[in-house]
C-alpha cells in the first residue's frame, strides 16, 4: 500500500493544480449525480411503499379528473364483483385551523376517508390504534409534526383540538409521515361521518353530480382490472355516462404521473414523470462529463510516468504488478472522490433543496443501500477506465520506455479529441435547453391575458363575513376596487356537467366554473365579447354566468346568450355574456369552457390597490392586514399577492428551472475545469515549440492563436453536432405544453457562443501563461 500511496502523494505535490482537478471534478460531479438519483429515486418510487400497493387503484375519469361522486362506493360495493374493498378520500373546502385548549391557532390540511383508510395506505402508528381509529365520528388521526405543533411533547391521543373555534375533535391515533414519497399530503385525518357534520351538504351523499371525493379499489388476487372498470362505469346514471365517456382504473403507483385533473384536491400531489427523466437524464450527463475528464486526465498523467514505468520493468515489475499499480491508484482516487462527495452531498444538500424546492427523503443518502451501490460503481469504474492505460503501459517495452517513446499515434489523439468535444456537445445541448425553459416561463407569465399588478387575495376565514369585509376594504385609502371571488388565478377550480337549454334544444355541456361578484371583471382586466357583464352586483344579477370563449367553440354555440342549465335543484342559471379566453391555469394545460356564475359564494376578497411609490403601497397593505387581524382574531388570515399567486400556478416549472439550471451550469464548470487541465497538459506538451517561436520572434498573439485554434474547431465541431440534438430534445420537451414559445434561431446561437466563450476563457489563460513564459526556461537542457 506504501509503494503505492507514495507515487499519488507525489504526484499531487509535482501538479496540484492538475491532481485537484481531477479529484474535486469527480467529487463534484458525484455529489450531483447523488442528490439528482436519489430525488428521481423517491419521485419514480412514489407510492411504492405500501404493502397492497399492487391491488390497490384510484378510479378515474378521461378529461374529468379523478373526482367520483360520494354515492359511488356504496353502488361498487353491492355491484361490481371483484372489489374486495373501496374508500372515500376527500379534502376540506377551505384549510381548517386546529387549536388546543389555550394554544395559538394552527392552519394545517385535512382530509375526509372512510374507516378502511389505513387498511389500505400503511402508516406508522406511534400512539393509538389506527385499525378503530376513524370508526367513530369527530375522531382524528394526526401526524407527528402536528402533534408537536399542538401538544409539544406530550401524548396526544385521547385529547380534544378545536376545529375552526368550533367543533371539538378527538385524537384517536398520531401516525408518522410516509417515509416513502406519496400523492396524497395531509397533516390529519378523519372520518366520512365526520364531514357530514363539519361540512353538512345534503346533496353531497344523495346526488350523482356532486363529485368532491377520489374513490380508491382494492382489487381480488384475480380480477379483470378491465371488466371492473366497465363495471363501474354500468353503475353510472346514463346522463353522465355520456360525459364521463369512459371509466379508467390506475395502479395506485401510478397515480402520481397520471396527470389526472385534481378539481379542488387539495390534497393530492401530482408530479411529472418527464421531468423527473430529464433530470435523470442530466445526472448521467454530469457523470459522463466527470469519466470523460478522468480519462483524459488520468491517461495524459500515465503518459507523462512512462519513463518511472520503465525503471519498474528494468529491476523486475511484471505486467501484473504494473497493471495491478494502475487500477490501484485508480481505484483510490474514485475512492478518495467517493468519500469527499458524501461529505459535500451532506453538507449542501440542505441548501439545493431550499434553493431548488425539490425535496426527499434524506434518509436515503445515509441508507445501506446507496453505500452498495456508491462502492460497486467505484469498483466498474475503477477497472473500465484502468484497464486501457493498464494494458498499454504494462505491454510496453522497458527501451521504449525509458526513451519516452510509447506510440503517440493520432487513433489516441482522435479519441481524447473525440472526448473534448463530446463534452462541449453536452454543454451546448444544455446551455439551449437551459434557455428554452427560462424563454418557455416567461411567455407564460407574460401571457395569461389578465391583469395582476398590485392586487391582493385575502382568504376568508369563519369570522370574516364577506360584506363586512368588503365594506371596511373600500374605506382604505388607496384600495382602488375589491371583489368577492371563490378563486383566483393559480388556485383549484370545481368541475360540473349538465344541460345546457338552448332556443329549444338541450346540449351536453361540461366545464369548470366558480362564483364572482360583479368587480371581478374589471378587477382582473377581463373583456366582454358578447352580451353583458353583471350591472351592479345586485340580486338583479344573481344565478347569471358568464362564460368564456372557449365554452362556445368546445360545444360549438354561436350564440349562447339566453340559454340556461340547472346546477341546483329548482334553479336555472342563466348565461348573459360571453369573455375573452384568460389562462385560469397554467399554459402546460389547453384553456377549458369556464362558466362564472353569481351564486354570492366567496372563499376570497381581492383586493386592488392604487399604483403609487413603496410608501403608499406598504402602508395600505399593513391597514388591511390591521383589519383582518382585528376581525377574525382566532383564525390566521392569509394574504397573497396575484402576482405570487401566478408563480405559484408555475411552481412545478419554476421548481424544474432552478434545478435544471443549477444542475447544467455544474455541469457546465466541471466541463472548463477538464479543458482546463487538458489545456495545461497541450501547452507543456509544446513547451519546447513555444520557446523556439518566441526566440524566432513570434509574437504573444501567434502563440495565443496557435494554442486557441484547436479548441476554437473542437467548439464548432460540437456547435454542428449539438444543434439538431438539441432542437430535437427542446421540440419533445415542448410538446407537453398547450401554448408554447417560440423555437427561436437565437437560442443555438446564444449556446454557441457562450461554449465558445467559456473554452476560450479556460484556455486562454494557461495559453497566455505559456505565451509569456521566459523561453530560455524551456530551452535551456537543449
Amino acid at each position: 500500500m506504501n509503494n503505492i500511496l507514495k507515487p499519488i502523494i507525489r504526484n499531487f505535490v509535482r501538479k496540484p493544480i492538475i491532481s485537484l482537478i481531477n479529484l474535486f471534478g469527480l467529487a463534484i460531479s458525484l455529489v450531483f449525480v447523488i442528490i439528482l438519483s436519489v430525488y428521481c429515486y423517491n419521485e419514480l418510487t412514489t407510492d411504492t411503499h405500501h404493502v397492497n400497493g399492487d391491488r390497490i387503484y384510484l378510479i378515474g375519469k378521461p378529461g374529468a379528473g379523478m373526482n367520483t361522486p360520494a354515492v359511488l362506493k356504496p353502488q361498487v360495493d353491492m355491484e361490481v364483483p371483484g372489489v374486495e374493498a373501496a374508500i372515500r378520500v376527500a379534502g376540506t373546502w377551505q384549510t381548517p385551523v386546529f387549536q388546543t385548549e389555550g394554544g395559538e391557532p394552527i392552519t394545517s390540511d385535512l382530509i375526509f376517508s372512510d374507516p378502511e383508510f389505513f387498511s389500505f395506505f400503511n402508516y406508522k402508528t406511534i400512539e393509538g390504534d389506527c385499525a378503530t381509529a376513524l370508526t367513530s365520528p369527530m375522531s382524528v388521526v394526526i401526524t407527528k409534526p402536528l402533534a408537536n405543533k399542538l401538544f409539544g411533547r406530550n401524548s396526544a391521543v385521547g385529547k380534544t383540538i378545536k376545529y375552526n373555534n368550533g367543533k371539538l375533535l378527538i385524537v384517536s391515533a398520531v401516525i408518522e409521515k410516509p417515509t416513502g414519497n406519496s400523492f396524497l399530503d395531509f397533516s390529519a385525518v378523519t372520518s366520512i361521518e365526520t364531514r357530514k357534520i363539519l361540512q353538512p351538504s345534503e346533496g353531497e351523499f344523495k346526488e350523482w353530480g356532486w363529485s368532491n371525493f377520489q374513490t380508491f379499489l382494492l382489487l381480488g388476487e384475480n380480477a379483470d382490472q378491465n371488466q371492473v372498470a366497465k363495471t363501474i362505469f354500468s353503475v353510472f346514471p346514463n346522463e353522465f355516462q355520456k360525459w364521463i365517456g369512459e371509466i379508467h382504473l390506475i395502479k395506485l403507483k401510478d397515480v402520481y404521473f397520471s396527470n389526472l385533473q385534481t378539481f379542488g384536491a387539495q390534497h393530492v400531489r401530482m408530479g411529472d414523470k418527464n421531468k423527473a427523466l430529464i433530470l435523470l437524464f442530466v445526472a448521467g450527463l454530469i457523470l459522463l462529463i466527470a469519466l470523460v475528464n478522468f480519462i483524459n486526465i488520468s491517461s495524459s498523467q500515465w503518459m507523462e510516468k512512462i519513463k518511472q514505468t520503465g525503471v519498474l520493468k528494468v529491476i523486475g515489475a511484471t505486467r501484473t504488478i504494473i497493471f495491478r499499480r494502475v487500477l490501484s491508484e485508480t481505484f483510490l482516487l474514485f475512492i478518495a472522490a467517493v468519500i469527499l462527495a458524501v461529505i459535500i452531498t451532506t453538507l449542501v444538500t440542505p441548501l439545493i433543496q431550499s434553493y431548488t424546492g425539490i425535496q426527499f427523503s434524506t434518509k436515503l443518502m445515509s441508507s445501506a443501500k446507496l453505500f452498495f451501490i456508491l462502492f460497486a460503481a467505484t469498483l466498474v469504474f475503477s477497472l473500465i477506465l484502468s484497464l486501457i492505460p493498464g494494458l498499454r503501459i504494462s505491454s510496453s517495452k522497458a527501451v521504449n520506455n525509458l526513451k519516452k517513446s510509447i506510440d503517440q499515434n493520432s487513433k489516441k489523439t482522435y479519441l481524447r479529441n473525440g472526448l473534448i468535444t463530446l463534452q462541449y456537445v453536452i454543454s451546448i445541448v444544455l446551455i439551449a435547453f437551459t434557455t428554452l425553459i427560462y424563454k418557455q416561463l416567461d411567455f407564460g407569465s407574460n401571457n395569461l391575458v389578465f391583469n395582476q399588478d398590485n392586487t391582493i387575495a385575502v382568504k376568508l376565514t369563519p369570522q370574516l363575513k364577506k360584506d363586512i369585509i368588503k365594506d371596511e376594504f373600500k374605506k382604505i385609502s388607496g384600495v382602488q376596487n375589491v371583489s368577492l371571488s371563490q378563486f383566483y388565478p393559480g388556485k383549484q377550480l370545481s368541475s360540473w356537467g349538465t344541460k345546457l337549454n338552448l332556443n329549444g334544444e338541450q346540449k351536453e355541456v361540461h366545464f369548470t366554473t366558480f362564483s364572482a361578484d360583479a368587480e371581478f371583471f374589471p378587477m382582473m382586466g377581463l373583456e366582454i365579447v358578447m352580451g353583458e357583464l353583471y350591472s351592479d352586483g345586485s340580486d338583479t344579477d344573481k344565478d347569471k354566468v358568464i362564460v368564456n370563449e372557449t365554452f362556445l367553440k368546445e360545444f360549438k354555440i354561436e350564440n349562447p346568450i339566453g340559454g340556461t342549465f340547472a346546477m341546483q335543484p329548482g334553479t336555472d342559471y342563466e348565461i348573459i355574456g360571453v369573455i375573452k379566453d384568460f389562462h385560469f391555469k397554467s399554459l402546460e394545460k389547453p384553456i377549458e369552457p369556464l362558466a362564472i356564475i353569481n351564486q354570492g359564494y366567496a372563499s376570497y376578497c381581492m383586493v386592488n390597490i392604487q399604483s403609487g411609490n413603496f410608501k403608499s403601497l406598504s402602508l395600505t397593505l399593513k391597514n388591511i392586514q390591521s383589519i383582518t387581524s382585528k376581525l377574525s382574531p382566532a383564525f390566521p388570515v392569509e394574504i397573497s399577492f396575484l402576482d405570487s399567486a401566478v408563480k405559484n400556478m408555475y411552481e412545478s416549472e419554476l421548481r424544474f428551472r432552478r434545478t435544471f439550471s443549477l444542475f447544467s451550469i455544474s455541469a457546465i464548470i466541471i466541463c472548463a475545469m477538464g479543458i482546463l487541465a487538458m489545456s495545461i497538459f497541450a501547452s507543456q506538451r509544446r513547451i519546447k515549440e513555444i520557446g523556439i517561436r518566441k526566440v524566432n520572434g513570434a509574437k504573444v498573439s501567434e502563440i495565443l492563436s496557435m494554442l486557441n485554434k484547436d479548441f476554437v474547431k473542437w467548439v464548432a465541431l460540437a456547435f454542428v453536432i449539438a444543434t439538431p440534438i438539441a432542437f430535437y430534445a427542446m421540440n419533445k420537451w415542448l410538446e407537453n405544453f398547450a401554448y408554447k414559445t417560440a423555437l427561436s434561431w437565437w437560442i443555438f446561437a446564444l449556446a454557441g457562443l457562450l461554449a465558445l466563450g467559456i473554452a476560450l476563457l479556460t484556455v486562454s489563460w494557461q495559453s497566455w501563461r505559456a505565451a509569456t513564459r521566459n523561453p530560455v526556461e524551456a530551452l535551456r537542457y537543449e
